[in-house]
This record gives structure tokens, C-alpha cells and sequence, in this order.
């Protein structure tokens, strides 16, 4: 993880929207395609993220975020929270997701 520290609030958000263009211009078309209801891996300094779709934003800005609940070993209760599209690696299928839900999210 990387922390940046700024003298100013323009200059934080300055930097927010420099790293969402960038983060944007990574997106490939599968990725955009994820729609509520699908399910996808990720990783997060070095722990397996598996995560669920609930609902895709409509503003344009935020056209590259899914509104999600995402499990893992650490938190296999699950956390809601919004995803950048070009953090996941793959989409998973329904019987996948659920075999490692059965597995403790171990994998």
C-alpha cells in the first residue's frame, strides 16, 4: 500500500481523480461488461478476494466502479464497498463462488 500525504484538500482530490483516470484507462471490455449479479476474483496485497456484483453507477464518472459485497479468509462474512473493474483478475461462475463460500473462502 502506498500513503501520499497532501498540503492541501484540492491537492488530495487533484490526485483522486489523476489515479481514477488511470485506473480507468487499465479497464479492459470484459471487465466493463461486469453486471450485478456476476461474481469475480481479485487480489489484495496478496489475499484472495471473491466478490459479488450489486449494482453498477450510473454517473460517468464512476462508470468503472461496481457497488459490491466481496468475501475472503479475513472476512468471510463478507464487506459492502465499491471495486474499480480493473483490480479484478477473472469472473467466476456461481457454482465456483459457492465452493469456496462452502471452503471458508480458502483459495
Amino acid at each position: 500500500m502506498k500513503v501520499e500525504f497532501f498540503a492541501t484538500h484540492e491537492e488530495a482530490m487533484a490526485r483522486l481523480e489523476e489515479a481514477r483516470k488511470a485506473a480507468d484507462a487499465r479497464v479492459r471490455p470484459w471487465q466493463a461488461a461486469l453486471k450485478p449479479g456476476e461474481r469475480f476474483i481479485y487480489l489484495a496485497e496478496g489475499l484472495l478476494i471473491f466478490g459479488e456484483v450489486l449494482q453498477a453507477y450510473e454517473e460517468p464518472r464512476l462508470k468503472h466502479y461496481r457497488f459490491c459485497r466481496c468475501y475472503s479468509a479475513a472476512c468471510p462474512e463478507g464487506e459492502l464497498g465499491d471495486v474499480h473493474v480493473s483490480v479484478v483478475l477473472a469472473p467466476v461462475s456461481r457454482r465456483f463462488f459457492e465452493a469456496m463460500r462452502e471452503q471458508g473462502w480458502q483459495g
